[in-house]
C-alpha cells in the first residue's frame, strides 16, 4: 500500500466506481475539485452532515483511508481531469 492508502496491487481500481451510487460519484468529483463539505452541501442542496455521511460511505466502499486518498483515486481513475499546468520554467 502506498502513502495515500491506495493499493498498487489488486486494490482499488476504476472498476470500483461501479460500486458507487450516482450521488457518491458526484460528491467524489466535488472532493477531487477541492471543495469542502459545506461547499459541496451548498452546490448539491444537501446538509453538511449528509455530505459527511456520503464521504464516509465513499471511503468505506472504496476501502480508502481518508479524503486525500479519495482525491488521489478520483484523479488516477479519471473521475476528474484537470488541465496540466504549463511548465513555468519554459522560455516564453
Amino acid at each position: 500500500m502506498n502513502a495515500w492508502g491506495l493499493s498498487t496491487e489488486g486494490g482499488t481500481r476504476a472498476g470500483d466506481l461501479a460500486a458507487l451510487s450516482d450521488q457518491q460519484r458526484v460528491v467524489l468529483r466535488c472532493l477531487a475539485r477541492g471543495l469542502a463539505d459545506h461547499e459541496i452541501a451548498r452546490v448539491l442542496a444537501l446538509s453538511q452532515s449528509q455530505v459527511g455521511g456520503v464521504v464516509t460511505d465513499i471511503l468505506r466502499v472504496l476501502s480508502l483511508r481518508d479524503r486525500m486518498a479519495a482525491v488521489v483515486f478520483a484523479h488516477e481513475t479519471g473521475v476528474i481531469r484537470l488541465p496540466v499546468p504549463r511548465d513555468l520554467t519554459a522560455p516564453r
